[in-house]
């Protein structure tokens, strides 16, 4: 427990945290500008840094791809059972949209890194998603990025559990691949 918290205030994990806040700034804020290349390039840079040799987790890139389809799958629900709308343009309407794609992209890169103090309790996942998502979604509202079609209290606790779950799942994916294995002693 001593060298997780150690581990939080090392550059590394200040700097991938910093780089998530400009992901979710730039995904959210230029998707309300009807902008996609900002959440493309402020993604690009993080995963730049995030997957260098040196700062890479074994399993980030997993992660990512494990992250594209509960992305997929949990914003797409939202829109097919019309508890919101995304306000951007796109081709596809009735999937989630690119840049909340790329937002899940950027939050991947952060499960082993500025976000690994979720490790420490098996409850941490479940009780930080239910929290927080329901918080960034609002904000996202107030940006203008998405609206909600359904009741504020419906969605959000929708939001609450989703986000549990998949925060859930993506903690636990992160430990599970993160364990060195000795095939040869099994």
């Amino acid at each position: 427990m001593i060298e997780l918290i150690k581990s939080m205030f090392k550059l590394n994990v200040f700097i991938n945290a910093m780089l998530f806040n400009v992901v979710w700034i730039a995904c959210v804020a230029g998707s309300a500008k009807q902008l996609l290349w900002p959440a493309l390039l402020s993604c690009a840079v993080l995963a730049a840094y995030q997957l260098h040799p040196r700062n890479r987790h074994p399993n980030d890139i997993k992660l990512v791809a494990l992250s594209i389809v509960l992305g997929l799958i949990v914003d797409t629900l939202w829109v097919q059972f019309n508890y919101m709308d995304f306000t951007d343009k796109r081709p596809f309407a009735s999937i989630a949209p690119g840049w909340i794609i790329i937002l899940w992209v950027g939050f991947a890169l952060t499960v082993n890194h500025s976000l690994k103090w979720l490790k420490a309790h098996p409850a941490l996942p479940a009780i930080t998603g239910a929290i927080a998502a329901p918080i960034t979604y609002f904000a996202g509202i107030k940006i203008g990025a998405v609206k909600y079609t359904a009741s504020v209290f419906e969605v959000s606790l929708g939001l609450a559990v989703a986000w549990a779950i998949a925060l859930t799942i993506l903690v636990i994916f992160g430990q599970y691949n993160s364990k060195p294995r000795n095939h040869l002693n099994n």
